[in-house]
């Protein structure tokens, strides 16, 4: 897999998104995107669109800039990106459900943090 195929998958999947999904919002069949994240095609023509939706720059889905966001990520422990690589693979139903528990555990802490501030 060259580096602007890896780059599309994981940007695609950190976003939640099918390639369905990417391929319709810029355009495209889900065919033809697959292509650009198997590595047998480049995406020319599509790079404003790709750029736009992701939010990064063409020199960085082309690999040619080495700020990105596996940078950021590869700043985590083992651990925590263990665990956010779990999270992307999960079913869409299983992560609102871990939506759901993480959300009430930052909730809890939240206001542990601000019981212990106010005495």
């Amino acid at each position: 897999m060259n580096i602007t195929a890896y780059r599309l998958r994981t940007l695609r999947e950190a976003k939640g998104l099918s390639q369905r999904e990417v391929a319709e919002r810029i355009g495209m069949t889900r065919t033809a995107y697959n292509k650009y994240e198997r590595g047998t095609s480049r995406p020319v023509r599509k790079l404003d669109e790709l750029t736009a939706l992701f939010g990064v720059t063409t020199d960085y889905l082309l690999g040619k800039d080495a700020t990105s966001f596996e940078n950021h990520i590869s700043g985590l422990a083992a651990h925590d990106y263990d665990q956010i690589q779990k999270y992307l693979g999960l079913s869409a139903e299983n992560k609102i459900l871990a939506d759901i528990i993480l959300d009430a555990l930052h909730e809890r802490e939240r206001k542990a943090s601000s019981d212990n501030t106010v005495k």
